[in-house]
């Protein structure tokens, strides 16, 4: 997993660069409310998907879009879904940006050197238990839940002291890994202050004045 700078690639030219190395994983997009998913494997876009559109048009969303954040999900397999797409990175890049060989600048956190990670072991499933409320649990039953005020997260938290779209939590190989979205008020775990990190079972994840508990059970074997 690699947080990157946008400052240092656009997201074409770390589409180009990820296409080059047949890097096989999600590069997240984000801004402000945009979170944009781009599962990209061996020189394709296999599924891309925002909110409000799916295939090309979210890639070319998350190509134009300016001055975003993004973070490169090395090994993340797209959910199951009847929407998978095959786009050839170059091909599609040639067509829609001026960007068809950028100059990069060399970043072990783009590299194809770096060991792949395998599928996430399925043996565990993980769960939020929020400190106001003990005997619940909010499962995590998707790749990536985002957690925030806005109506559009998947768990929503009511508190005006969180951001709308306050951070990701995404289940990988290691375990969970948290991504702060930019929010107005922070990410903490444990009481640090994060802009990402891998959680392990007991951490405490603070959004504001709202504390959850991470933790995971064993799926009984069928």
């Amino acid at each position: 997993m690699a947080s990157v700078d946008p400052q240092l690639f656009t997201v074409a030219e770390a589409l180009m660069r990820l296409a080059e190395n047949k890097e096989q994983g999600c590069l997240l997009v984000f801004k402000g409310a945009e979170l944009i998913h781009l599962y990209v494997k061996d020189g394709f876009v296999i599924r891309a998907s925002s909110g409000t559109k799916e295939s090309e048009q979210a890639l070319e969303q998350a190509i134009h879009l300016p001055n975003v954040s993004y973070t490169w999900l090395r090994g993340v397999q797209p959910p199951p879904a009847d929407k998978l797409i095959f786009l050839n990175l170059k091909t599609f890049m040639a067509a829609h940006t001026q960007a068809t060989k950028p100059k990069m600048i060399e970043t072990s956190r783009l590299a194809g050197s770096e060991k792949k990670e395998k599928e996430a072991d399925p043996k565990y499933r993980y769960y939020l238990v929020p400190q106001d409320k003990l005997m619940e649990k909010i499962y995590l039953t998707k790749t990536s839940t985002v957690l925030g005020r806005a109506d559009t997260s998947d768990v929503v938290i009511t508190n005006s002291d969180v951001s709308g779209r306050h951070c990701i939590l995404d289940i990988q190989t290691r375990g969970v890994f948290i991504l702060d979205l930019d929010s107005t008020n922070g990410t903490f775990v444990n009481g640090n202050l994060v802009r990402d990190s891998y959680l392990n079972p007991g951490d405490r994840i603070e959004l504001g004045p709202c504390l959850y508990v991470i933790n995971r059970e064993a799926i009984p074997a069928p």
